[in-house]
């Protein structure tokens, strides 16, 4: 397998290397005006076609509208970042009253400081961008003169003040020392995105009437060129491998096609850091964004998109690489079965519905009938069930059994950390069941709020272990078994490098209505090891279990300041906890039920942590143990009707590879439930005897 593996990839540098060589060979030849977001061509069969004169129709009132608003507005001093444009504490938006002077309806305040003011140049610098890209296409589909001067005046306009904006960043770094900064705006990011829209309407306007000379070369040399070259000088400090490169490359094809600069073109084809080297570096095997997030990848994409069809106006394909093909159709396996997305990493709930213009463009670009369902509009999720894989590339264990009302998912992280949008959450695990997301993980909040930082890049935001109260360090796990059978999917994944020194191990078997999950933990000298699992609205402990209010906080850094209402509870023997979800249009309140069968222990605490927003308080579910080893084994009902009958509990079984204490390295499962006796058999640490390799087994048999 792992020689197979390393021929896939020679094959596929290969073909890389050829694309390259093939690029450099030809040259590239610039049509007449408009050739970027439009041809000719393009804009005169829309013209002509009459299914289209109500989108026409649109575009020209959308350009009078932005008319009737007077001159675009271009900011003289460079802006910030734009999540800086809210409340600085609780997130919340705020609306411009003028320039200077901002409201908080949320919490009756105003806010003239600085930093808010320059992220509201920002939006009105992106307004701009938006609208010249308006106005240039009203001009390109009626040659009217007066779109074309407003979009002249706009520009003119930046390519006079550019110069003189000083870098800077949006950590208060200015010159030479804002290495990732911009001048119009806080990160180079944001100026290329700006760049393309603005090469976008001067290659639609640049040819008219009340273009002078000097206007187009200050436009083209003071700020468009200027402006690319300036971020290919400074954009290895941003990263070569992260979605702002994808955006970087983007920005020289747009610019270098406007401008009819082949060395741009190339630039952003097959440079050092161009899309071909981004594509066999950034795109896992899976066709998985490297990040690890599908908000980046979708954005990382969105570059991709804007990048090839400009590209494609000059006889540029790439249709037949095999990454670039495999990245489009990629996020489907990682999809709940409902089309949502698990909020992994730097992402937030999004679905595959959202997406559906990037099938739509997948489609006609790859000529692949197999995206035909996600571009569906009546499709809100995959037609047809997706089967349990492994994604060794971004290191996601999917699990999947069932399918319509019973149709359930489990995603194991284990693989690599992400890079700058990466959490400290290694072996972290979300549920899906019950025609909802179960068990969450938080994603991004939103970069507005400092519970950012301080909580969603926490590992105690996570269903995983902490120790000793403190977050992960970025790690790289494995996979060590991945198996399927007609009753049960299962994996054992593992990290080494989270906590120096110690071994965090998980088996995670995922059937019809129940999962059941066995976490070994094993350090050189005792620890305090934290299980924790995150999820619906309310937590309901077992009807015997004593409450105490805890005192003290559990902890006091690393989120663990984030969790309220905090009870110890005292249980007896085997016992239920649930988590209740309520009612959500089609679907009903629901309960699942949760058992902590080891270690017996095991301190158990609960209360409230965070959700998707700063405001939205989510149960969790505490463990606790100090020791040097420690297993952690629970058992969910997820059916939705758990009964106080379901007799639940443990038993030892014996493997060929022990652990290296006194704490077992595997575990039997045994359930009575509806009837029936499930006996599970797991193992952390080797196959078991006689199974053919199998690290999971199941036996079941009817109970009268």
């Amino acid at each position: 397998m792992a020689l197979s593996g390393r021929i896939a990839g020679a094959v596929s540098i290969a073909i890389l290397c050829a694309l390259c060589a093939r690029a450099e060979e030809a040259s590239v030849a610039f049509p007449p005006h408009p050739r970027l977001l439009y041809s000719r061509a393009e804009l005169d069969a829309w013209r002509a076609d009459t299914a289209r004169q109500k989108e026409l129709n649109k575009a020209i009132a959308d350009a009078e509208a932005i008319l009737s608003q007077g001159p675009l507005v271009v900011p003289d001093k460079g802006g910030q970042w734009i999540f800086y444009y809210s409340h600085p504490e609780t997130g919340a938006p705020l609306e411009a009253k003028s320039a200077t002077e901002h409201w908080c309806p949320s919490t009756k305040t105003w806010h003239n400081d600085e930093r808010t003011v320059a992220a509201y140049r920002t939006i009105l610098g992106n307004r701009t961008d938006d609208q010249v890209v308006v106005l240039a296409t009203a001009y390109g589909l009626t040659g009217d003169e007066k779109y074309a001067r407003a979009v002249r005046d706009a520009q003119v306009r930046i390519a006079a003040i550019w110069p003189t904006l000083g870098r800077h960043d949006r950590w208060g770094r200015n010159g030479l020392f804002a290495v990732v900064g911009g001048r119009r705006y806080a990160q180079l990011l944001d100026e290329a995105v700006g760049l393309i829209k603005q090469s976008q309407a001067y290659d639609l306007v640049c040819t008219a009437a009340c273009y002078s000379t000097a206007d187009r070369t200050a436009v083209e040399d003071t700020y468009l060129r200027a402006c690319a070259r300036e971020i290919l000088r400074y954009g290895t400090f941003a990263g070569t491998e992260n979605n702002h490169r994808t955006w970087f490359n983007a920005a020289f094809c747009h610019a270098g096609i406007a401008l009819g600069d082949e060395a741009l073109v190339r630039e952003s084809l097959s440079g050092s850091y161009g899309l071909l080297w981004q594509l066999e570096h950034s795109v896992t095997s899976d066709g998985i964004w490297y990040e690890g997030t599908m908000a980046y990848h979708m954005y990382a994409l969105s570059a991709i998109m804007q990048h090839l069809d400009a590209a494609r106006h000059i006889g540029i394909t790439l249709a037949e690489n095999p990454k670039l093909k495999s990245h489009c159709p990629a996020p489907a396996q990682l999809a709940y079965p409902n089309g949502q997305f698990p909020a992994i990493n730097d992402s937030d709930r999004v679905s595959l519905s959202s997406y559906r213009h990037v099938y739509r463009w997948g489609l006609e670009y790859f000529r692949d009938n197999t995206l035909a369902p996600f571009a569906d509009p009546a499709s809100a999720a995959p037609s047809t069930p997706l089967p349990s894989r492994d994604l060794p590339g971004i290191g996601l264990a999917n699990l999947r059994m069932g399918t319509g009302s019973d149709a359930a998912c489990v995603f194991v992280d284990y693989g690599i950390h992400g890079d700058g949008h990466g959490h400290p959450d290694k072996l972290n695990l979300v549920l899906y069941g019950l025609g909802r997301e179960l068990f969450l993980d938080p994603g991004r909040i939103t970069y507005r709020v400092p519970e950012y930082t301080s909580w969603a890049r926490q590992t105690v935001a996570h269903n995983t272990v902490v120790i000793d109260r403190r977050s992960q360090r970025p790690d790289t796990g494995r996979l060590l078994t991945f198996e399927t059978a007609p009753a049960y999917a299962a994996c054992v994944t593992e990290s080494t490098g989270a906590y120096p020194g110690i071994t965090l191990r998980r088996a995670t078997v995922l059937a019809a209505h129940w999962c059941i999950d066995a976490f070994l933990v094993s350090a050189e000298d005792p620890v305090t090891m934290d299980w924790l699992l995150h999820g619906g609205t309310a937590l309901f402990p077992p009807a015997d279990a004593t409450l105490t209010p805890v005192a003290k906080p559990l902890g006091t850094a690393d989120g663990y300041e984030h969790l309220s209402n905090t009870h110890r509870v005292e249980i007896h023997g085997t016992a239920r906890f649930d988590f209740a979800y309520p009612a959500a249009n089609p679907l009903p309140a629901a309960r699942v039920a949760v058992y902590p069968l080891m270690p017996e222990t095991a301190e158990t605490f609960g209360g409230m942590g965070i959700g998707y927003e700063k405001t939205q308080r989510i149960p969790f579910l505490l463990r606790r143990v100090k020791a040097r080893e420690a297993l952690f084994v629970t058992a969910v009902d997820f059916s939705g009707s758990a009964t106080e009958t379901t007799k639940i509990g443990t038993f030892p079984i014996e493997v060929d590879a022990p652990g290296s204490g006194s704490t077992p390295s595997s575990v039997g499962v045994r359930i009575c439930a509806d009837g029936m006796l499930t006996e599970w058999r797991i193992s952390l640490s080797a196959p078991l005897p006689g199974t053919d390799g199998r690290w999971v087994t199941v036996a079941q048999s009817s109970q009268q």
